[in-house]
């Protein structure tokens, strides 16, 4: 990597982290999340549904429910009135249980801390298993769903030459390259990527004048097309 470019990557990451700090979503409760299975039930939770409507579901869900086996306990109408505010209960309790029972099945009740483990869960796949690594076991993993695919083609001007860009292991090497080493920082970077590719970097009518990284934006200079 040029020294240019580098610099330019390490700008990227101060800015989106400083960013966070002041405009991002700190307060959610999974935000604060520091357990395996704290991700997985947010991350289930999150489906089809907003945060503001899981806000408050998640909090109950995980005092009644701290761990897979606690959730076992629970009858299935229990944990279907609990979720219901959300829609599509009778699946998601489904889902819930058949993930709660597969990790005690498989890991004791203990959410593993690695990657291809945590796919072999039900419904979990790269980018649950990459938060998980990232929140709960302290790895500098890049959170790559199609908001940072966008942030990172639109600022840096990488681009996948694959159809579903979310499967390319070379994109996600990449992705991993530019997430700071140091844990705390690394979930500040990942979610301040997220909530910047929400409220600025939207797909359709990028907010540029209120960006802060529009002077080193590859996209706002006209080296590419809105995506």
């Amino acid at each position: 990597m040029q020294a240019t470019e580098s610099a330019k990557m390490e700008e990227f990451r101060k800015r989106i982290i400083d960013w966070y700090g002041l405009h991002g979503d700190i307060h959610l409760p999974w935000r604060s999340a520091r357990s395996g299975w704290e991700v997985l039930v947010a991350s289930f939770l999150l489906r089809k549904t907003t945060t503001k409507q899981v806000a408050e579901v998640y909090v109950e869900f995980i005092r009644r429910y701290p761990g897979p086996q606690a959730l076992l306990k629970a009858s299935e109408e229990e944990v279907r009135e609990l979720i219901k505010p959300l829609g599509i209960e009778h699946q998601r309790s489904k889902h819930l249980t058949a993930l709660a029972r597969e990790i005690v099945r498989r890991f004791g009740g203990q959410v593993p801390c690695d990657k291809e483990s945590l796919k072999e869960l039900p419904g979990v796949g790269d980018y649950i298993a990459s938060e998980v690594l990232l929140v709960a076991c302290n790895q500098p993993e890049p959170l790559l769903d199609r908001n940072m695919i966008r942030v990172l083609e639109r600022v840096l001007g990488v681009k996948s030459s694959k159809k579903r860009p979310h499967t390319d292991k070379a994109l996600w090497r990449f992705a991993k390259t530019i997430v700071p080493a140091e844990p705390g920082q690394a979930r500040k970077f990942n979610y301040g990527v997220l909530d910047f590719a929400r409220k600025i970097c939207t797909a359709r009518s990028p907010k540029c004048p209120a960006c802060p990284l529009r002077d080193i934006c590859f996209f706002y200079a006209g080296g590419g097309s809105n995506s």
